[in-house]
């Protein structure tokens, strides 16, 4: 039995996968950076007009410092989506490094701002009448969309070990 040579736009499937899979990653990737933003909006929104014990609940520091964590993982984020996004235009070596820092960060960042949206919404943020919940539910999915953040930190250390 004789197998034919596949033709030659075929004989680079395994490259164009690659880059098919990073494009899926980074789109992932600035979704989840635009949801955890969204989340951010939504809540700092939220605390200024809710008020508990005669106070709006934006005003206590609790709430201020979990708003502020969410604030700085996703302009950590942000850049990084960016760069992957040059990286991945101008087909650098480092896209694949990149790409995978991008998602590890924009994970991290949705994970952050879901957890601390729902906690300064309290319960009312899980509810279907409440807009966070489709957002809770998109970031859910996303994570693990194109490889989870666990993939991507070991494709990050993996990149950066092949090039010591």
């Amino acid at each position: 039995l004789v197998v034919p040579a596949p033709p030659a736009q075929i004989a680079d499937w395994s490259a164009d996968t690659e880059r098919a899979a990073a494009f899926g990653a980074l789109a992932t990737s600035a979704c989840l950076v635009g949801a955890a933003q969204a989340m951010l909006d939504t809540s700092v929104a939220y605390a200024k007009q809710r008020s508990q014990f005669g106070r709006v609940i934006g005003s206590y520091q609790a709430i201020k410092h979990k708003l502020a964590d969410i604030h700085i993982a996703v302009e950590l984020a942000r850049p990084l989506v960016y760069g992957a996004a040059l990286a991945l235009a101008e087909d650098a070596t480092t896209t694949r490094r990149d790409v995978s820092a991008a998602k590890t960060a924009a994970a991290d960042a949705g994970l952050l701002a879901a957890r601390n949206s729902l906690q300064t919404h309290g319960a009312i943020g899980f509810t279907q009448e409440h807009d966070l919940s489709l957002l809770l539910l998109r970031t859910q999915a996303l994570r693990a969309a194109w490889g989870d953040p666990t993939l991507h930190r070991r494709r990050v250390l993996e990149e950066l070990a092949d090039h010591e």
